[in-house]
């Protein structure tokens, strides 16, 4: 920045307190910014959506119990690692996700995207 304005400059003085307040405003949309990113990040960390039932219409899981012992239920919760958009599996199931979100597929989805290196390895 420049020299500070001089007592009877108004026009400097009036540019410096411009010049501040913008700085100001910057800084408090900066944090905004970085609070919404966030807030982001860990909506997609623990949110998982049904897939199982009807894959065109996903459903939000509102909890997902660890119970430790092995379902008879033939779906299981994967995150793909990038986004892809009406993808076949079977015949007339169409998917589409997005990189790092959870999902509740049937477990033949899941060993379809897993054999073809779209998962990652850890939830």
């Amino acid at each position: 920045m420049a020299a500070k304005a001089k007592a009877g400059d108004v026009t400097g003085r009036q540019r410096e307190e411009l010049i501040k307040a913008q700085a100001e405003e910057q800084a408090r949309r900066a944090d905004e910014v970085t609070m919404a990113t966030a807030a982001e990040a860990v909506r997609i960390e623990n949110e998982v959506l049904d897939l199982s039932t009807k894959p065109d219409q996903p459903t939000l899981i509102d909890e997902v119990e660890d119970l430790g012992v092995g379902l008879a239920d033939s779906t299981t919760i994967i995150r793909v690692a990038e986004d892809m958009d009406m993808v076949t599996i079977g015949s007339g199931n169409h998917y589409s996700f997005k990189a790092g979100q959870k999902y509740k597929v049937p477990v033949n989805v899941a060993a379809h995207l897993q054999e073809k290196g779209y998962l990652y390895d850890r939830l």
